[in-house]
């Protein structure tokens, strides 16, 4: 699938929307779909990732409705690609695990291109892994790429952020902090007696108005 290139007064998906949301990584969609479900009337629901596969999956679900959601593969890290909507348009822009899994070189090329298409006032939800959580911790040797970057098993790769890492990457793209914290959890698996110990980041960014 290919994106074609959107100017302002074209007609696109979701235009006559009051409230346009893009989920950035939406896999088999796993969130798109109780976002759907809570979605007031009047708003419109993009969804990418880079996995034809994955875009397929959301589309052959029953409740997938294309006046009501968009799903198209997009490789996030291509500075050229363009997206099925115009710049200044989304009032959300969901990050839910996404940037953990692109190289750091890269990583705000790709904030700097998705904040172009937020409204003034519009706001990224950022969460990702935080420094030295315990799938940070168990990597084996050999499978740190740079530091603090990582090759899983399966291929894929994975960061592990700071709050100031997080704070940098949307301040240097223009928008404000809204919230940035480091969420510590301490979980128990009291089956196999293994405490476990989790750590995220969660943060809010706004276009100024």
């Amino acid at each position: 699938m290919t994106t074609e290139t959107v100017g302002q007064t074209d007609p696109f998906s979701g235009m006559l929307a009051n409230f346009r949301v893009l989920e950035v990584g939406c896999g088999a969609g796993n969130s798109v779909f109780p976002i759907l479900s809570s979605m007031n009337a009047g708003a419109f629901l993009y969804c990418c990732d880079f996995s034809p596969r994955a875009i397929q999956l959301v589309k052959d679900n029953p409740v997938y409705n294309p006046s009501l959601c968009h799903a198209f593969v997009q490789d996030v890290c291509n500075e050229a690609a363009t997206f099925p909507f115009p710049p200044l348009s989304l009032n959300v822009i969901l990050l839910i695990f996404v940037l953990s899994a692109i190289h750091p070189a890269r990583m705000q090329g790709v904030v700097n291109q998705l904040t172009s298409y937020l409204k003034p006032g519009g706001m990224v939800l950022f969460r990702d892994y935080g420094r030295y959580d315990l799938s940070q911790l168990r990597f084996k040797r050999g499978r740190c790429l740079s530091e603090n970057f990582y090759s899983r098993g399966d291929g894929t790769c994975v960061y592990f952020f700071t709050k100031d890492e997080v704070h940098h990457l949307f301040i240097n793209a223009g928008l404000e902090e809204v919230q940035n914290l480091e969420d510590r959890r301490l979980q128990v698996n009291r089956g196999k007696r293994v405490v476990m110990r989790r750590v995220w980041m969660q943060s809010k960014y706004r276009k100024p108005l």
